[in-house]
């Protein structure tokens, strides 16, 4: 005979949702209730709304810097290069690549490594606007898309990324203090040049090795001087009305 399930005994799916939730809280989500009532009064449904909701913020974050992550950012520059060719206006991503990472890996460990990238993220984030996607885009890479970025502004950004970097020293488990440095190079997004994402990820990458090969801690940007524009091309910008009155 096939015994009642006892009153006291709780849903499968309600005590999934509890774990999930306890798990937000655990990631630091202040938002997800922590304690048996307040999960109780926010009611199944919502709590699985929330659940789905953090789960979604945390499928596009790099667990180590809390950063977006390499996927998240792939689609936010795709959808940054057709902004730029209907809107008209300028962007500009920024690979930062951290130095000498593998000695510092080799050195102190990949505890230390660790560290040092999660100072480098913290940096960006802090340099950053509101509207920037700061990400992580490989093992010591990070990238920044800087939507309508006028021309000038970036290199200002990048440098003071950079400065800001080299005067965050760390602390090593050995009890010496390490200071970072970081690689930048810049490509701008024009509304006049037909691109794809790919386009500008391997310009950015070219200006970031040149900044490696004149010693490191240096930034790279493309320049915007006599870049050339097709008749085509101007015909497809969305400014081309403001940029015939301006010659």
């Amino acid at each position: 005979m096939k015994r009642p399930r006892s009153p006291a005994t709780p849903e499968l799916g309600d005590l999934d949702l509890q774990v999930a939730l306890q798990l937000l809280c655990q990631a630091g989500y202040a938002d997800a209730p922590q304690d048996p009532a307040g999960r109780q009064a926010m009611g199944t449904q919502a709590r699985l709304q929330l659940i789905i909701d953090r789960l979604c913020e945390l499928s596009q974050r790099d667990a180590l810097t809390g950063l977006t992550n390499a996927r998240h950012f792939r689609a936010a520059l795709e959808q940054e290069v057709d902004r730029v060719s209907r809107s008209g206006e300028i962007a500009l991503l920024l690979l930062v690549d951290l130095d000498y990472l593998k000695a510092i890996n080799d050195k102190f460990g990949h505890l230390a490594g660790d560290q040092a990238l999660r100072a480098v993220a913290q940096v960006l984030e802090k340099n950053v606007r509101p509207m920037d996607t700061a990400a992580r885009y490989g093992g010591d890479e990070f990238a920044v898309i800087l939507p309508n970025c006028r021309p000038g502004a970036g290199r200002v950004i990048a440098e003071r990324i950079r400065e800001h970097v080299e005067q965050t020293p760390i602390g090593m488990p050995d009890g010496t203090t390490l200071r970072l440095t970081t690689s930048i190079g810049g490509a701008h997004i024009l509304p006049w040049r037909k691109v794809v994402a790919e386009d500008v990820l391997e310009k950015a990458d070219q200006e970031l090795y040149r900044a490696k090969a004149q010693g490191r801690n240096q930034v790279s940007m493309d320049t915007l001087a006599g870049t050339p524009v097709s008749f085509d091309e101007k015909l497809q910008s969305p400014n081309r009305f403001e940029q015939d009155k301006d010659k």
